[in-house]
């Protein structure tokens, strides 16, 4: 079963009064993709979201369903499938005729709703709880019930509301997975709106950051993470160790990069900056405490100031002898040879980071 359109948004803003909540935002959607609005409180995913539902109206901009124009369109005639935060399951009805009930309401027949309604509970896995109610369930079943009901009718867009918030951690991380798995399943165009990074990592094909109404990166998990566009980007995303160094000279891909104590490191380039002054992004796993300064393309010489146990890693936090904090993460096992107040070598090679400009400096130095 294959279901969903494309989406996209055309410029759109939407203002609530004089604050701008959606700043010309124009993405598209493709069929079939799980698309994840992620961005701090504030940012205006929700907003966002709100406006592809039908539920706001936009202040200017269009949005196209299949390269149709539904942005005057109401919420009801989107017929758009949604899932929220709490669920909104209706408590006097059993989980079948919670799942039946957007059936119910487009007239259809009594026998394909029956049909319809067990296919979807062998999907969610409730085919043996239909007959029980929201209450005698757990908060994960709830959510499942709730994710049948979106789906059942076949909507060509699926829309998800911060859909994990409710559960405690190892319930939301396994259901983000069967979320995914569904999803994949029978391929609905899907747009999440979380606040959580993990969530969005773990789900989505793509991740749009928003950040004070605007779009600051679109693109996939990995490349979000490990290819980073700006400051904020790299900050919002994980941990991140930022080191500002001036670019002295570029060659095949790569830059030599003057920092502050006079040492210069090479790394890898894959987009030109026209400002000279940069920000290294290194990742914590990416650096490794070396044996020797050869054993890696960049070394820091460094102290060893605090060691946090979280279980699978330990994660270390350091000042190299320029003043510079670093974090990097450790094996557990290490934590016998690697103490406290211990001069060590940090290691990582040019591939291990990524340059980002440094805009903060480049107002300073104009």
């Amino acid at each position: 079963m294959a279901l969903g359109d494309s989406l996209a948004i055309v410029n759109v803003s939407k203002y609530y009064k004089k604050m701008k909540a959606v700043d010309n935002v124009a993405f598209k959607v493709n069929k079939g993709e799980f698309l994840t609005i992620l961005g701090p409180s504030g940012s205006g995913k929700t907003s966002l979201l709100k406006l592809i539902a039908g539920l706001e109206a936009v202040t200017s901009g269009s949005i196209l369903l299949n390269n149709q124009d539904i942005t005057s369109k109401k919420a009801y005639e989107r017929d758009f499938g949604m899932l929220f935060q709490n669920y909104a399951l209706f408590p006097h009805m059993s989980v079948f005729d919670n799942i039946a009930y957007p059936l119910r309401l487009r007239k259809i027949s009594k026998q394909e709703i029956v049909k319809r309604v067990q296919d979807i509970l062998e999907l969610v896995h409730l085919q043996d709880f239909a007959s029980r109610f929201p209450k005698q369930l757990s908060g994960g079943q709830q959510q499942r019930v709730a994710l049948a009901r979106a789906i059942v009718f076949n909507p060509s867009l699926l829309l998800l509301d911060e859909p994990l918030g409710a559960l405690d951690k190892n319930l939301r991380q396994q259901m983000q997975l069967e979320i995914k798995h569904i999803q994949e399943k029978i391929g609905i165009t899907t747009i999440c709106v979380t606040h959580d990074q993990e969530e969005a990592l773990t789900m989505s094909d793509r991740i749009c950051v928003m950040n004070k109404g605007r779009i600051e990166q679109i693109d996939t998990p990995e490349n979000l993470y490990k290819k980073p566009q700006n400051r904020f980007i790299a900050e919002f995303i994980g941990e991140i160790n930022l080191i500002r160094g001036e670019i002295i000279e570029t060659n095949s891909g790569k830059a030599k990069v003057s920092l502050a104590n006079q040492k210069t490191i090479t790394i890898e380039m894959a987009e030109e900056i026209h400002n000279n002054t940069i920000l290294i992004a290194i990742r914590p796993e990416n650096i490794q405490i070396a044996e020797r300064e050869s054993q890696f393309n960049n070394t820091f010489r460094a102290k060893v100031v605090e060691m946090i146990y979280l279980g699978e890693v330990i994660k270390t936090k350091t000042i190299t002898e320029a003043g510079q904090e670093l974090t990097l993460k450790i094996p557990p096992q290490m934590s016998k040879s690697i103490t406290c107040g211990k001069d060590v070598i940090l290691g990582w090679n040019n591939d291990d980071a990524t340059v980002i400009p440094d805009k903060e400096a480049a107002v300073l130095y104009a």
